[in-house]
């Protein structure tokens, strides 16, 4: 079999082999196409796969309300009702212990 390949990639493949880190040229391209074969097999694997079996791709960005919501669901009824109703506007006392500002 005779393979034409591009001389850049053609002399980089020779230097490999003249380095030693293949034992010959045929060695190199044996490792080349068996490397390209299990390229193909991964291509035709995803190919034939049901696109529920495919992983989902993530959202590149989600808004912040978006993962505040996200987060909130995960938390219990019960840890909800202990938040007083005033947290909001007294806040600095429940986190920092200050005295409370009066009510408005």
């Amino acid at each position: 079999m005779t393979i034409h390949l591009p001389k850049e990639l053609e002399s980089s493949i020779l230097a490999a082999v003249h380095s030693g880190r293949y034992a010959s040229l045929d060695d190199a391209m044996a490792e080349a196409a068996a490397l390209l074969l299990q390229r193909l097999k991964q291509e035709q694997t995803q190919a034939t796969q049901p696109a529920a079996s495919q992983p989902e791709a993530t959202p590149v960005e989600q808004r912040i309300w978006e993962k505040f919501e996200e987060i909130a669901a995960g938390i219990p009824k019960e840890v909800w009702d202990k938040i007083p109703a005033d947290s909001s506007e007294q806040l600095d006392h429940y986190l920092y212990g200050t005295p409370r500002r009066p009510a408005r």
